[in-house]
């Protein structure tokens, strides 16, 4: 009998490695297939610091997205290894996010099972937001796997009352703060735990060594380099009072601060998540339900991991006097991915037979789905900027061309990512325009005139411009053609509502045409119309 059991033990083990490696499978060619790459943001800051280091410069820069070294280091070393390429730079994000996938999928069965855990596994492999940014040069994967890993571990740890496990658990939490050092406000929620399951154990203390660990590892590497060992936590508590006040590079950012944020996205604009949200406080319900069950004490941390965080990073004031809760955006709510696909999982595998084929087919169809429109909308949004850049490499040395933000963006993201092409630069037409900037002496001037009619570009073009046509813009969309057909079967349904979500399919897969005109000299940059 004990062998019919160890052979059967043997089987499911078998089975269960076979299904994760095809979950893993699945989460790196979804990764693949939709990736986004440039996008015109932060990246800038987060690339330019990281092949400085690459070239051995270590000087820290007073912007606190300039020193964000748990994202900047390992994207260093991979410029190091394979050349400043796009692709070896966006490597840790990429990796951080099937890693994160993994954790769940294997530590996340002794919380929920491993059933639940294999399908929490599946909902982060194809969660819109979880794709698009595995493609982002940017910190949300690397954030997101520390937090999750942090939770996994110190509920293992707790499990088998395990030293090293605790510790692991730290060193994660702790490599938070080299990402992003606001965000280890989150340890908060470990406080609650002794409260709400009513033990102690002084191996937390383990976890609580290797978070100081870590810490003071990043403090000895400003004491290095500057002779301030607290410089990031100034920087970054500047940063952190320009926000309350609103002022400085903080004003007029749409940094929400309203407490419903992360609500109105997981159950309403579900396009970042689809049904997560639902499906969440579905399986918190569940867990309701077998709330006296002691096998339940894992779903339970789960639940304190996925409420608290939502609940610390929606309504943590940072101002008083006027005030003003913790800032929000959409790339942070990858935080809460993990516990919230492990709290579906408990719902979802509930299920048995039909019911629990169609509800995984009605999970990953539409995600793919609106991971494709995520792309796509990136895409779109940076079609012109990218056209630019390659009417600029094409363009002859004695051209100088002027365009949007986004144009000078791309360009200069592009010199960094191909330093051993031709250099191509872009500047601002908006600066020309106001004399802010003289054109090169002796070269043509070449503008391009963004759509966007909110764009200070987009004013009323001088008469005397000589227009050139439609720039051509580098799309890169995915399944364009099947956006299209739904477009058009939109605009067959009655009324203005059907025009107007055909129109907005329409956006996401063609891009409305920037306008290419030569300025005959510089007397005529601003000639009447």
């Amino acid at each position: 009998m004990s062998g019919y059991r160890a052979d059967a033990r043997s089987a499911d083990h078998a089975a269960s490695g076979l299904a994760l490696a095809a979950l893993l499978a699945l989460a790196v060619a979804v990764r693949l297939f939709f990736y986004t790459g440039f996008f015109g943001s932060d990246e800038l800051t987060y690339v330019e610091s990281a092949l400085r280091i690459a070239a051995g410069d270590f000087t820290p820069s007073s912007y606190i997205g300039a020193i964000r070294y748990g994202l900047q280091l390992p994207m260093a070393g991979f410029a190091a290894l394979f050349g400043p390429s796009e692709s070896a730079l966006n490597l840790w994000p990429f990796l951080c996010s099937i890693t994160e996938v993994a954790l769940v999928a294997t530590l996340g069965r002794h919380l929920v099972g491993t059933r639940a855990a294999l399908i929490a596994g599946l909902v982060l492999a194809v969660l819109p937001l979880h794709v698009h940014f595995a493609g982002r040069l940017m910190a949300d994967a690397p954030l997101a796997l520390c937090l999750s890993a942090s939770f996994l571990l110190f509920w293992r740890g707790q499990q088998r009352d395990s030293t090293p496990t605790f510790l692991l658990a730290g060193l994660a939490a702790g490599l938070s703060f080299w990402v992003k050092e606001v965000t280890t406000l989150y340890l908060a929620v470990f406080l609650a735990y002794p409260l709400l399951f009513r033990c102690w154990n002084w191996k937390w203390l383990w976890m609580l060594g290797g978070f100081a660990l870590m810490v003071g590892a990043n403090l000895l590497l400003f004491f290095v380099l500057t002779g301030d060992p607290l410089y990031v936590l100034r920087i970054a508590g500047s940063a952190a009072a320009d926000y309350a006040a609103s002022s400085g590079r903080f004003a007029g950012v749409a940094n929400d601060s309203a407490a419903t944020y992360y609500l109105d996205y997981f159950f309403l604009k579900v396009y970042h998540s689809w049904l997560l949200g639902p499906l969440a406080l579905l399986g918190l319900a569940c867990l309701w339900r077998q709330r006296s069950d002691a096998a339940g004490s894992g779903g339970r941390f789960v639940a304190l991991w996925a409420i608290g965080l939502l609940a610390l990073f929606s309504l943590l004031p940072v101002s008083l006097h006027p005030l003003k809760l913790i800032s929000k955006q959409v790339n942070y709510m990858l935080m809460f991915a993990a516990p919230l696909a492990l709290l579906a999982a408990v719902f979802i595998s509930r299920l048995r037979g039909a019911a629990l084929g169609m509800a995984l087919v009605l999970i990953v169809l539409p995600s793919l789905l609106l991971g494709a429109l995520e792309r796509n909308t990136v895409a779109v949004f940076t079609a012109n900027a990218k056209g630019a850049v390659e009417l600029a490499r094409k363009l002859k040395a004695e051209d100088q061309v002027y365009g949007p933000v986004s144009a000078e963006k791309a360009a200069y993201f592009d010199s960094m990512v191909r330093p051993g092409g031709d250099p191509v630069k872009i500047l601002l037409l908006a600066d020309l325009r106001e004399a802010k900037i003289q054109p090169a002496p002796g070269r043509g001037i070449i503008a391009i005139v963004d759509p966007t009619p909110s764009s200070p570009e987009g004013s009323a073009v001088p008469a005397c411009w000589q227009p050139l046509g439609p720039l051509q813009a580098v799309t890169e969309t995915r399944l364009s053609g099947l956006f299209h057909a739904m477009a058009r079967a939109a605009g067959l349904l009655p009324g203005s509502l059907g025009s107007k979500m055909a129109g907005k399919l329409t956006e996401l897969v063609e891009p409305a045409p920037a306008q290419v005109y030569r300025i005959p000299d510089a007397s005529k940059v601003r000639c009447p119309g």
